[in-house]
């Protein structure tokens, strides 16, 4: 099938010739023998799609990653032959990637220019493998943006794109005389039926001349026109399995640790994947570009993930610091109230009087060594009963009673029961009783 469909081009090619409508090609028996192994642009014509679900790849080879699939009856352009591969213009909906570090989005997020030479990758709507090269964009150059993914802009093919289909699948529809404009084959001109597989002395219709400065006749010989054939991207420098599975396991990681804080990132496992990726010598182009990137992007993250985490670390030490200094504080004024000076009003033994006048219960309190009563508290307060008998402190204001002539505390704020033998130490009363004064100056060496 594959002779049969070479055999069908070089007819088509040179009942062309005879017809005059091809001028300057050689004659067909000498494209016979250059198509075994044709160049970019010696060759060119449109083809139609004669399968279902046919795959268009990203390199001529049975290996290389898909990149979409075309329909039965799909036109495509076709401008070289590489063994039984048919190098094409990439077809409608053909995209290409290039990292986001290297190209400024402008306006509308719709154009983006190169910061520096860039090689743009082949894309795929079937995988998310970005690893075969499409063609350069030159620093300066724009391109349009069609979406993004992860680090990656998608964008149009870049002129001098090319992407493959096995020519099993290919009809040849119509030669081209010029080198096409990356347009879609529908674009090319109207359609010229070539000759007939099986009438080989049949001529085609003549296609409509390009104009001189529409493009440059293309013959098999670049020596006839002075016309350079266009030459192939450089191909990709080969890749071991384990080297494409090695980036592809990384680049995951990597969009995995996206997705988590600074401080919970992989960094340093990821840096030294990608270090001793680049240490391998059979890497792409586009890996090699891509995982230097990486490099740089992981070294700037590992500087901020140090950066967090003293500064967490600090946090931390702060808080344990300011926990210590609070339960020294609170130490500290456990101390100051242990030697606190409680102050009261008056303080002695709270007795029952026998004299009851105005609002509230009259009480007195008296010296415990004499019983004589030292001041009178009166208040409507039912605690002071449970009080009596006990040495306590009162608080309140003290005022003199002009009808009993006696020192009162009315109302007072509170009372409570206390220890006698504190009093000048940590408790202290404008009236204390007089026993527990004496004592006190008793046993203190100065006055």
């Amino acid at each position: 099938m594959t002779a049969f469909r070479r055999i069908v081009l070089a007819t088509a090619v040179s009942t062309a010739l005879s017809a005059g409508v091809l001028p300057g090609l050689v004659r067909a028996q000498d494209a016979a023998s250059d198509v075994q192994d044709v160049e970019t642009a010696k060759h060119n014509f449109i083809g139609v799609i004669n399968g279902s679900n046919v795959f268009v790849r990203s390199a001529p080879r049975e290996d290389a990653y898909p990149t979409l699939k075309l329909e039965k009856g799909t036109k495509v352009t076709v401008v070289g032959i590489k063994f039984k591969w048919l190098k094409i213009l990439p077809p409608e909906g053909s995209f290409a990637y290039v990292p986001k570090a290297y190209v400024n989005a402008r306006s509308d997020g719709k154009i983006g220019r190169a910061s520096r030479e860039v090689i743009a990758k082949v894309g795929s709507t079937l995988n998310q493998l970005k690893t075969s090269p499409m063609g350069k964009v030159d620093d300066g150059q724009d391109v349009e943006i069609i979406g993004d993914q992860d680090e990656y802009w998608k964008i149009k093919p870049p002129a001098g794109s090319f992407v493959y289909v096995n020519e099993t699948f290919v009809d040849p529809l119509k030669a081209l005389p010029t080198i096409p404009d990356q347009k879609a084959p529908d674009s090319a001109g109207p359609v010229a039926p070539v000759a007939n597989a099986g009438h080989p002395k049949e001529t085609a219709k003549p296609a409509t001349p390009a104009a001189p400065n529409e493009g440059v006749p293309v013959t098999p010989d670049a020596a006839v026109t002075g016309a350079a054939p266009v030459a192939d991207p450089a191909p990709a420098a080969p890749v071991a399995p384990q080297v494409a599975e090695t980036f592809d396991k990384l680049e995951a990681d990597f969009k995995a640790g996206n997705e988590k804080a600074i401080a919970d990132q992989p960094i340093k496992k990821l840096l030294a994947g990608y270090e001793d990726l680049l240490k391998q010598e059979m890497l792409t182009s586009t890996i090699r570009k891509v995982s230097e990137v990486r490099v740089a992007t992981l070294k700037l993250r590992e500087e901020a993930q140090r950066d967090y985490l003293a500064a967490k670390e600090q946090q931390v030490q702060a808080a344990d610091r300011q926990k210590a200094l609070t339960a020294e504080q609170q130490e500290i004024q456990d101390r100051i109230h242990q030697k606190e000076v409680r102050m009261y009003t008056a303080c002695g033994t709270l007795r029952a009087s026998s004299i009851q006048r105005g609002h509230g219960v009259l009480y007195r309190l008296t010296d415990p060594a004499t019983g004589r009563s030292i001041a009178y508290v009166q208040t409507s307060d039912s605690k002071y009963a449970g009080l009596l008998g006990q040495f306590i402190g009162v608080k309140g204001k003290m005022s003199i009673d002009p009808v009993l002539n006696i020192k009162l505390i009315s109302q007072p704020s509170d009372a409570e029961a206390i220890d006698p033998t504190k009093l000048n130490s940590s408790i202290t009363a404008q009236i204390m009783p007089p026993s527990l004064m004496a004592q006190h100056a008793s046993n203190s060496p100065t006055d």
